[in-house]
């Protein structure tokens, strides 16, 4: 499975990086910017990802946040991602005698092997990044960068499941549910007419509507029963 990762500056947490990756990818050094010594700096921004996911991902990522090179945003990106090189400017374009040979990969490949975050990291990091609200000008950004899209998994059926699929609740948890619901505020007229409205026109296709069927006459078996 891939992911999508990000490096962070020191700072002030914002990205200077967005990458694709497999396996330990995020912690070597073959990229054309300085890989963050500190792991609470390398974040991964989605996983369990299909590879055309993960390029989707990280092309839509990086026309988000801009480029520097280009003078489009804030990321050291020398290309427009997806595995491509569209948009690329040489690191060495206009120098002379500059270059890395494979001697030097290997002692980075080396020193970059085995390194891992711990969970207590990836949490502090998760923790960090759900506390910043975004401005109304990054969620317009946000929403403007993903019109057109198309999500990686339409079409597919079973590359997601539910996390709780299969799972049970205790007759305690139960009871508490049934005590919430009896709490809940009634619906205002008001919120019923816009309801009525929206619901207005709307069709459901026949196998909506067994569905529909099964469920009620479950529901009142379990009432009969006095479940």
């Amino acid at each position: 499975m891939f992911y999508v990762y990000a490096y962070l500056r020191k700072s002030n947490l914002t990205p200077y990086y967005i990458g694709k990756g497999k396996g330990n990818r995020m912690f070597q050094k073959e990229h054309s910017v300085v890989v963050p010594r500190e792991h609470y700096r390398i974040v991964i921004l989605e996983k369990n990802l299909t590879e055309v996911g993960a390029l989707a991902i990280e092309r839509r990522m990086i026309r988000w946040y801009g480029r520097k090179d280009i003078g489009t945003g804030i990321l050291r990106n020398r290309t427009d991602g997806g595995d491509g090189c569209a948009g690329i400017i040489p690191w060495n374009k206009g120098k002379e005698g500059i270059a890395q040979t494979p001697e030097s990969n290997n002692k980075r490949s080396a020193t970059s092997k085995g390194r891992i975050i711990s969970s207590d990291t990836r949490n502090k990091i998760r923790a960090a990044l759900s506390k910043k609200p975004k401005s109304e000008e990054h969620k317009k950004k946000l929403s403007e960068a993903g019109k057109g899209n198309v999500p990686w998994n339409k079409g597919k059926k079973g590359v997601q499941k539910p996390s709780r699929l299969g799972a049970k609740h205790t007759e305690e948890t139960k009871a508490k549910m049934k005590i919430s619901a009896k709490k809940r505020k009634p619906m205002s007229e008001e919120t019923r007419k816009k309801k009525s409205i929206t619901m207005t026109g709307r069709v459901h296709s026949p196998e909506t509507k067994k569905k529909l069927s099964e469920i009620r006459k479950k529901y009142w078996e379990n009432k009969h029963n006095g479940s």
